[in-house]
């Protein structure tokens, strides 16, 4: 893992944000870098970052489902941002694994919480972008479960 710098998209839950408003972010955050392999989230382990993919694709796996990828996050894709909002700490859902050499951006509970008190209307735009992509994960994997309610009826 080591350190490198980029800027982070105007994609996804950053979209709304302005590009000042963006490296203000980014600087309270840091980049790390994963070899092919690498653990970037450890399922159940505990943990309070959000992620950004700068650079790479992940993925996503779940023991309980199957030992095989569940997901790919692509360049601008977030993960983590269950477990910074659910405090209860439960670990993480997933793992995630670099496919490849990937860059990430990553922001702690506490770096999030600094940069929502100084700056309330660039944090609205963000927190309204988060509960966005928050609800289509969750439109998503409930279009799942209904799915496969249909393929189990008897």
């Amino acid at each position: 893992m080591s350190t490198k710098e980029n800027e982070l998209p105007d994609q996804g839950f950053l979209e709304s944000l302005t590009n000042e408003e963006r490296e203000i972010l980014r600087e309270l955050g840091e980049e790390l870098t994963f070899s092919e392999g690498e653990t970037v989230i450890q399922e159940a382990a505990s943990q309070d970052h959000l992620y950004v993919l700068l650079n790479g694709r992940c993925k996503v796996l779940q023991k309980h489902v199957a030992p095989t990828v569940t997901a790919w996050l692509e360049e601008g894709e977030s993960f983590g941002e269950v477990n910074l909002f659910d405090l209860e700490g439960a670990g993480a859902s997933a793992s995630v694994r670099a496919a490849e050499s990937i860059v990430v951006w990553r922001i702690d509970r506490n770096g999030l919480n600094t940069f929502i008190g100084s700056h309330p209307d660039a944090s609205l735009r963000l927190t309204i972008g988060l509960s966005t992509l928050l609800s289509k994960r969750l439109r998503s994997v409930n279009e799942l479960v209904k799915e496969m309610s249909v393929w189990t009826r008897a």
